[in-house]
């Protein structure tokens, strides 16, 4: 999105708001945070938050709204479990492979983690399923709250962490 984009959406706000002001500093800041985004995502998100509050909406409110705009159909742990549970009628313990081609990315993420022949073998069911729903809820804020962050910073904090594994490894020589 454009800084002028940015600025139509600030002008939307301020009409809406009156003691909401916008100025160049406040421009820059929401360019750099919501620039990632589409305009009309954006837009609607906004529209969407002028609708349901009294006040104004942060950077944050209007990044979780465009968000759910962009994914509104995501699975519940529930739902997930299921997705196992058709899998593991459909294609047993002996074909992993296949089976977690057949999941979604995020069930299948968990299902690894667990592992497919763990929770294909396991003679308590309702264990496994307390720890799928648990580990998937965990892995889906983790999601959620990554998907949050503009891309250049998303990017940025992966290259710090990186840089830390980095001087984990070495003992904290500097590379």
């Amino acid at each position: 999105m454009t800084k002028a984009e940015i600025a139509k959406i600030l002008a939307v706000l301020a009409a809406s708001y009156p003691k909401f002001e916008v100025d160049d500093l406040k421009v820059q800041v929401w360019h750099e945070m919501l620039g990632d985004l589409d305009y009309a995502t954006a837009n609607m998100a906004v529209k969407k938050l002028i609708l349901e509050n009294a006040f104004p909406p942060s950077i944050a409110e209007v990044r979780k709204a465009a968000a759910e705009i962009m994914n509104p159909d995501v699975m519940t742990a529930a739902e997930a479990w299921g997705e196992v549970e058709r899998a593991v009628r459909t294609y047993g313990s002996y074909q992993e492979i296949e089976a977690l081609a057949s999941l979604s990315p995020r069930t299948a993420k968990v299902v690894r983690q667990i592992g497919w022949r763990e929770i294909c073998l396991n003679e308590e069911p309702g264990v496994v399923r307390g720890q799928f729903l648990k580990m998937y809820q965990q892995v889906q804020e983790r999601d959620r709250r990554e998907m949050l962050l503009p891309a250049n910073l998303r990017q940025e904090i992966q290259r710090l962490a990186g840089m830390m594994d980095i001087r984990a490894i070495t003992g904290g020589e500097s590379q």
